[in-house]
């Protein structure tokens, strides 16, 4: 089982190439939307296991500012109910311009529902940003390196035509992984 959930992580390119549609674009949405709301949480569940460790290891004010424990759960879920409809009309307007950018590209006519598998399934990546300081960047790093090995795989294309379309994306995931994850 963890295999098979790890799967599309650990092996992208044979993943995508199999043609894997069994989910509709809603719900790829959905799992998308559900990882991101559960950030939050995440990086407040860590923050309290390194809060657990004790002030020999980590000073109290470092523990805060890093894992952004002065927001309680409640109101983190109050948070993350209202953000719900922007992760999805987000996704959906990163997926539309994803998909024009590799038509322009001249990649090969996958359907809209392909790419925006892609999206979804390299939301995940962004769970990197838990950790503090270095976190962000690396998850949206990680996010274009698997998005380019999926795209390439699902559109069957070279890499002359992926690359180009994730670089073009790469600064509006730069720009909102920073304002959604700080």
């Amino acid at each position: 089982m963890p295999v098979t959930l790890l799967e599309p992580y650990l092996r992208p390119t044979k993943f995508f190439s199999a043609q894997h549609s069994s989910r509709s674009l809603l719900g790829n949405l959905l799992f998308a939307v559900t990882v991101f709301a559960s950030i939050p949480f995440l990086r407040i569940g860590l923050g309290n296991i390194v809060g657990i460790l004790g002030e020999k290891y980590f000073d109290p004010h470092v523990v805060i500012f890093a894992f952004s424990l002065w927001q309680t759960p409640l109101a983190a879920a109050q948070q993350q109910v209202m953000l719900v409809p922007f992760y999805a009309i987000g996704l959906l307007l990163f997926g539309i311009w994803l998909h024009g950018l590799l038509w322009l590209a001249g990649g090969k006519k996958a359907s809209f529902t392909a790419t925006m598998q892609c999206v979804c399934y390299a939301a995940p990546c962004f769970c990197l940003t838990i950790f503090p300081y270095s976190g962000t960047l690396t998850a949206e790093v990680y996010f274009s390196i698997f998005l380019a090995y999926s795209l390439r795989a699902t559109h069957d294309t070279r890499w002359s035509r992926v690359l180009p379309a994730v670089a073009l994306s790469f600064p509006v995931v730069f720009i909102v992984g920073n304002l959604l994850f700080p």
